[in-house]
């Protein structure tokens, strides 16, 4: 990163961005963002299966990328890098999606990233419901999902 006034307004500089104060400072005080729009398998799984999605739009915000990184999840190896997070709103396209009757899963097979349709967060001082990035963890066993409760889309 470069000092003074970030020019760079992408999304990946703004994960970026977050991520950094996180490992600078513990937290990032930036107001969650859009990423992307929901993508059209998704919207298709919530409209045949009566998942409710909240926006048309995908948002992550700093609460969420610190939980990532959070120390439990350090000590078990289970935090995604860095790079893959910044990657995620491009990546996801390529990705495997799941519905596990809560939340929508993304997976490369090494990591799982976790969408909540419905989730209430604060924006502007508003609170407001949105499609939102909760989480991501590195993958223990790729057998996950063939679990019951995972439904591939």
């Amino acid at each position: 990163m470069h000092s003074g006034m970030e020019t760079d307004n992408s999304i990946e500089s703004q994960i970026a961005a977050v991520l950094n104060d996180i490992h600078q400072k513990g937290y990032s005080s930036a107001q969650p963002f859009s990423i992307g729009k929901v993508e059209q398998r998704m919207l298709l799984f919530a409209q045949a299966n009566a998942v409710v999605l909240a926006s048309d739009e995908l948002y992550m915000s700093a609460k969420q990328l610190q939980h990532c990184m959070r120390a439990s999840k350090a000590t078990k190896g289970l935090v995604v890098d860095d790079i893959d997070l910044i990657n995620f709103p491009q990546n996801r396209f390529q990705m495997e999606l799941y519905y596990d009757g809560e939340c929508f899963i993304y997976t490369d097979g090494q990591s799982k990233f976790i969408v909540h349709p419905n989730y209430m967060m604060k924006i502007c001082r508003e609170v407001v419901a949105q499609v939102n990035f909760i989480t991501a963890t590195r993958m223990k066993d790729p057998a996950e999902f063939t679990l019951p409760k995972y439904q591939k889309i």
